[in-house]
């Protein structure tokens, strides 16, 4: 089976004729009729029904027709790799991610991606995981970085990160030099938290609910900026992952602390995307991102894509 044989049928297909697909693809008409019976022959199966001048597809060559198509679409891409190659790689890509993870992981990803590829523009949209797949329907941008999965038919989420929350508290704070704390620890202190609105609070809700303790929040905002000056002010404790406190927590700043018996869910990073809108600039960016969150403790990358 070759390149030029599922050209060729795909060209029948969209003419409705082997002349006129002779015509488009400037070749004689036995050419094309040659080919057809070639790749006819190595399926084994009759692909067109001719009648009349005219032609359309066999039951086959209908079941046929979609993987045909996506190996058109496949070369297409990789032709424009291997050209953006040759040229330098230009171009603009656009993805989106929520405030946290830009003002915090994703500086250092962009600063080596644009060392390698300086000639490519950025567009980075920072939304709500549900904006972004909303963005991604609608083709504002083809990939999203998201810390939830949502049930979208036809929307990838790829886990690349996975880790307990932690207990985060200031380098003053008493508990600092603690190498575990209990929830009851935890709850004896002020509680620095995500607004109730938001997902993380929704789950640390649902936690608390299943065991049936109350928690205060005393201090809440959306701002993960404030919520570090809190945290550096000893003014309470954060439940988080060390990924978004990880050069305060390199430092010495702040503390992250494991909780015993940990009953809540893993923090989790996604890539999120539509396979069939990628180019090749998605796929540079996802090959380095993914590259680039391997030191972060990166989940088992063994476990199944999960389409939700």
């Amino acid at each position: 089976m070759t390149f030029d044989q599922i050209l060729t049928f795909v060209t029948i297909y969209r003419s409705g004729s082997i002349s006129k697909a002779a015509e488009k693809l400037f070749l004689p008409q036995p050419t094309v009729s040659h080919r057809i019976k070639q790749l006819e022959r190595e399926l084994g199966k009759p692909l067109l029904i001719r009648a009349n001048g005219t032609v359309r597809l066999s039951e086959e060559g209908s079941a046929f027709l979609p993987f045909a198509l996506n190996a058109l679409t496949s070369l297409d891409q990789g032709r424009e790799a291997v050209e953006h190659l040759k040229q330098g790689l230009t171009g603009k890509l656009s993805f989106g991610c929520n405030n946290s993870f830009a003002g915090t992981v994703l500086p250092p990803i962009l600063e080596s991606f644009v060392e390698l590829y300086p000639n490519i523009a950025l567009q980075v949209h920072c939304y709500s995981t549900q904006e972004q797949i909303k963005m991604i329907k609608s083709k504002h941008f083809q990939i999203g970085i998201t810390r939830y999965t949502a049930n979208e038919p036809g929307i990838t989420f790829r886990l690349l990160y996975a880790s307990p929350l932690y207990a985060v508290v200031s380098k003053e704070h008493p508990y600092a030099g603690r190498t575990s704390l209990s929830l009851r620890d935890v709850l004896k202190e002020r509680l620095i938290l995500y607004e109730a609105d938001s997902m993380y609070r929704k789950k640390l809700d649902l936690t608390f609910n299943d065991l049936n303790m109350l928690y205060d929040p005393h201090y809440e905002t959306n701002n993960l900026q404030l919520i570090k000056y809190w945290i550096k002010s000893t003014m309470g404790i954060f439940l988080s992952c060390p990924l978004y406190m990880q050069t305060e927590v390199a430092s010495g700043e702040m503390a992250a602390i494991p909780i015993e018996q940990n009953p809540f869910p893993l923090n989790q990073i996604f890539l999120m995307y539509r396979e069939e809108e990628l180019n090749s600039l998605d796929y540079l960016f996802m090959r380095h991102f993914e590259k680039a969150m391997e030191p972060f403790h990166p989940a088992d990358t063994d476990d199944p894509e999960t389409q939700d």
